[in-house]
């Protein structure tokens, strides 16, 4: 693999893996938005090229792109807060990803690979293997499932390798602030007190640099088509996470469990079975979780001193 084309380049794992294919001197064609406030966060680099267009304008890609070995599809909007429920944002997402689709096509694209969701799954708190049925209960699960269906047609009948990661819980430094982990440590640093749910709820935490050699690794290795669940496989109950991550910081803060209600859709597990990954790709998750908060603290205290 020599070019790949990367869209929604500045988000949390856009960066990290335009980082990660860098380092192994591929060339990287970012496309990110016009007058992204998020663009410092790319390295420069000969390697690496810019694009700006709005995630409307994808079919314009082959004007600025002749070829690509890969096209990794991670943009997408409204993937937090009350825009996952947003019918006309989440269709627009749909319709402006098949458009990503047909570039690929124009541009001789190998593989295609987008980025996927627990969303898709829906609510389960059992072990959800990519066989499991998929109930979404968002308009952003249901409208990445669509998108996941279309895909593998499209791919199938274009000769194109399709492959979709359906991330869980990703954390590293980086990551947007209001998630539980990036608020925790935030918290837990200034002795501040916690509102939480009971966290009787199974989880598994994926650290971002594991995250990324899955990604790469679905672009290099031959495997089979279709979903991947990326997870580390080790879960526990979210509790547990919690509590670990107090200790980690010696932190005094109060821990109000309960304080904050499950949703109306249910109480949600992250419960992923990764043995589809491992197997296929060889892939085993490197980074404990105590080692990734410690890198998250790192980074934190980094960035206050420069």
């Amino acid at each position: 693999m020599k070019k790949v084309i990367i869209t929604g380049a500045t988000s949390f794992i856009g960066v990290e893996l335009v980082k990660g294919l860098l380092e192994q001197k591929i060339e990287v064609i970012a496309v990110i938005r016009p007058n992204s406030t998020n663009k410092s966060k790319l390295p420069n680099h000969d390697n690496l090229k810019l694009i700006e267009l709005e995630m409307s304008e994808y079919d314009r890609l082959p004007e600025f792109v002749d070829s690509s070995d890969c096209l990794f599809h991670l943009s997408w909007d409204g993937t937090r807060g009350a825009k996952r429920n947003d019918k006309e944002l989440q269709n627009r997402n749909y319709l402006n990803s098949l458009q990503t689709l047909e570039a690929a096509k124009k541009l001789n694209v190998k593989t295609f690979i987008s980025a996927g969701s627990q969303a898709e799954y829906g609510n389960y708190n059992k072990e959800i293997f990519e066989s499991t049925f998929c109930v979404p209960v968002t308009e952003y699960g249901k409208a990445k499932l669509k998108f996941f269906e279309s895909a593998r047609l499209f791919c199938s009948e274009s000769d194109i390798f399709f492959k979709e990661p359906r991330f869980f819980s990703l954390y590293g430094p980086g990551d947007y602030e209001n998630t539980l982990i990036m608020d925790m440590i935030s918290k837990m640093l200034k002795n501040q007190p916690i509102d939480l749910t009971l966290g009787i709820q199974k989880w598994d935490f994926l650290y971002i640099s594991d995250a990324i050699k899955g990604l790469i690794g679905l672009a290099t290795i031959p495997c089979e088509d279709g979903v991947y669940n990326f997870g580390t496989g080790e879960v526990r109950l979210l509790k547990d996470f919690i509590e670990e991550t107090k200790e980690i910081i010696k932190s005094e803060s109060v821990l109000n469990y309960g304080a904050i209600s499950y949703p109306p859709t249910g109480m949600v597990s992250i419960w992923p079975n990764v043995e589809k990954l491992k197997t296929l790709l060889n892939w085993l998750p490197q980074v404990s979780f105590e080692e990734g908060i410690m890198k998250i603290i790192a980074s934190r205290k980094n960035n206050e001193n420069n």
